[in-house]
């Protein structure tokens, strides 16, 4: 399944309709919450401040949460898991993808994913632009494989070049995000990179990557960024989760129609991390906004799509990388509707 692209003028229309439904539902406080106090809510990222999370930092900056009658404090990454911190009520929030989520919430941990930040996967397999001998996906069998660590994403390599046509076989070094320096220096043939970002690093650096769309050799659709919370946390506050997640999509929403404003708001909340990266920020966004990442066309802002949670979880689920709260591979694949909801757009 591939995504939509969509013209700005026509996601302008839905997003501003969208906009000022969500500014109707902020008006008003939690119930149960004074006029004018703000509930504290704990926000907790993934990495280091980036484009996945603009709108959350939009939603900040414009007042979207102080309307929403909520003071989110936005917690920095560390080296607790943003899964594992709401699985232990240490963050009622945080950034979570599909595929984190589903092997998260399989193997014990209280996570839900509530609001999709990304409609469609922004993972790509790429090779250094200027390697003639790596042109396709099936020519990196028995090349040398810059990894992460885990084993999905080897998967997803092999998925992709036997997609291809090819075997799926390779070397691998783990190198973490040290990956992409080895890959421009020739230390390693191919690794996975984010399009919406070290793609981006790489053409500013002037050695762009040749980049191969996983979906495009036969591996499922995901939304690979979203939000999660705890089942506990929506069940003790549904109100103030709504809240949340309506405020999220303003901030989303705007990043989509002005990502050049959008952007400005994410490098001055951030200045230390991002204040060298003006370009790449402010071409991420723009790629986000205008590629249809934010938004798409087929549902309403921050919507699961039901087809990419059942097609990617029965690849995680056939591929053995579900595991119960023992860590031992799962006979049953599980009911995938209970890893995520709308109820609170």
């Amino acid at each position: 399944m591939r995504h939509h692209t969509f013209t700005r003028t026509a996601a302008a229309a839905a997003l501003l309709a969208g906009s000022l439904a969500l500014t109707a539902c902020a008006s008003s406080p939690p119930a149960g919450q004074a006029a004018g106090e703000l509930a504290p809510v704990t926000f907790a990222l993934d990495w280091a401040p980036n484009t996945n999370h603009i709108g959350v930092y939009v939603a900040q900056k414009l007042g979207y949460f102080a309307e929403a009658g909520l003071d989110v404090k936005i917690l920095p990454y560390g080296s607790t898991s943003a899964a594992q911190l709401v699985s232990a009520g240490e963050a009622d929030f945080g950034i979570g993808g599909q595929s984190g989520v589903q092997m998260a919430r399989t193997s014990g941990l209280d996570v839900i994913s509530v609001y999709r930040v990304t409609q469609t996967d922004t993972g790509r397999l790429v090779v250094p632009g200027d390697r003639e001998d790596l042109k396709r996906p099936a020519d990196l069998d028995g090349r040398l494989f810059g990894g992460f660590g885990a084993p999905l994403y080897s998967a997803l390599a092999a998925s992709t070049i036997r997609g291809d046509g090819g075997e799926g076989e390779f070397e691998e070094v783990v190198l973490d995000t040290g990956a992409y320096q080895a890959l421009s220096r020739g230390r390693i043939d191919f690794t996975l990179s984010v399009s919406t970002w070290e793609n981006i690093q790489a053409q500013i650096d002037g050695r762009p990557y040749r980049a191969f769309r996983y979906q495009d050799y036969g591996v499922p659709e995901q939304q690979s960024i979203g939000i999660i919370s705890s089942g506990k946390y929506l069940d003790e506050r549904p109100e103030q989760a709504k809240a949340f997640v309506q405020a999220v999509a303003r901030g989303y929403a705007y990043a989509a129609e002005y990502p050049e404003e959008a952007a400005q708001i994410l490098i001055e909340a951030n200045p230390d991390t991002l204040g060298a990266a003006e370009e790449l920020v402010r071409r991420s966004a723009e790629l986000m906004a205008k590629d249809g990442y934010l938004v798409s066309k087929d549902r309403r802002i921050g919507a699961a799509d039901p087809e990419a949670w059942e097609q990617f979880g029965a690849f995680l689920f056939e591929g053995g990388f579900l595991t119960d709260s023992r860590g031992e591979r799962i006979a049953e694949e599980p009911d995938w509707t209970e890893y995520y909801t709308d109820e609170y757009l």
